[in-house]
């Protein structure tokens, strides 16, 4: 076993880190109220991180700083900051390409996690919808087809099939919407 993988297990471990008590409780227990069967509560992030980015606190254990994600972002929208990745969409968005996950070695950023930047777009009263003009643009560039335009009023956004790249705040030409966290 590489000395990467042992330190993701280590992490993993120590993140979800049973009592004896629980472990019983949840071996007595039926399935369905076992440990296993709920997830921990998953936080909303207070800082922008890049794709498959693990929880918060795993995050801090694995990264190591390297800023190899960073290096290989072609939109340059990852940075380091505290030693960890930040992701910055205010003037680009994430192509979604995984690049930054791929050259990830300490498994901070997790294939196995959906690729999501926790960001959702909100929008505001500079949309020109709200003034009764027609516009598509945001709709059109949204590669998960998250939007929806109703007849009168601001673009809704579908939390299910959003992943927060940031097309739609790019193509606005008006400031009409912004990311914000996906509220949990």
């Amino acid at each position: 076993m590489s000395r990467i993988d042992e330190r993701y297990l280590r992490a993993r471990l120590d993140h979800t880190r049973l009592s004896r008590r629980e472990l019983l409780r949840g071996l007595l227990h039926p399935v369905t109220a076992s440990f296993a069967a709920t997830p921990p509560p998953r936080q909303q992030r207070e800082t922008p991180r890049p794709p498959q980015a693990q929880e918060e606190t795993l995050l801090a254990r694995l990264c190591s700083g390297c800023g190899a994600c960073a290096t290989v972002c072609s939109n340059q929208i990852i940075s380091m900051e505290h030693g960890l990745p930040r992701l910055n969409l205010e003037h680009n968005h994430c192509d979604l390409c995984l690049a930054c996950t791929a050259a990830c070695e300490t498994r901070a950023l997790a294939p196995e996690l959906p690729a999501m930047t926790g960001l959702i777009p909100e929008f505001n009263d500079n949309c020109v919808l709200s003034y009764g003009e027609s516009c598509t643009l945001c709709q059109q560039a949204c590669p998960g087809q998250a939007i929806t335009l109703p007849a009168t009023g601001l673009p809704l956004v579908s939390a299910e099939y959003c992943q927060g790249c940031s097309r739609c705040v790019q193509s606005c030409y008006a400031s009409g919407c912004h990311m914000h966290p996906l509220p949990v």
